[in-house]
């Protein structure tokens, strides 16, 4: 029941592995949480993450119609990494950590980010040829 396409809500693509809050009122002090496992046409398929309701964590729930995302029904709590994202991540993360000395300064940091951009920038023109 998977569909390539992705369907908006409020903060952008409703896509599987997000994890969304429950706000409607009786669901808000139970901090209850819907993990999307599927999206097809017009529902998501979810579980039950989180609830303080003693045996609903696990559980599967009902599947939910992807236009209320787009509502404030729900609130984004975490969103999916794609792989090429943790990628970049890393390799930003890499020049940050390189950055040498007891007390860096922000253009130090700025200057290893500067690096690391110019390069992913050049790897694109590359791959574009």
């Amino acid at each position: 029941m998977s569909i390539t396409e992705s369907v908006l809500s409020a903060v952008g693509p409703v896509r599987a592995g997000q994890l969304w809050q429950d706000m409607a009122p009786d669901m808000v002090d139970r901090e209850r949480m819907l993990r999307v496992v599927s999206v097809g046409a017009t529902h998501a398929d979810c579980v039950v993450e989180r609830d303080n309701r003693p045996g609903a964590a696990g559980r599967k729930a009902r599947p939910l119609a992807l236009r209320r995302f787009a509502t404030s029904a729900f609130t984004l709590i975490e969103d999916v990494v794609d792989d090429a994202d943790q990628i970049v991540y890393a390799r930003f993360l890499a020049a940050m950590t390189s950055v040498q000395g007891g007390n860096p300064s922000p253009v130090e940091y700025a200057t290893a980010a500067l690096r690391v951009h110019k390069e992913l920038a050049a790897e694109a023109a590359k791959g574009q040829d």
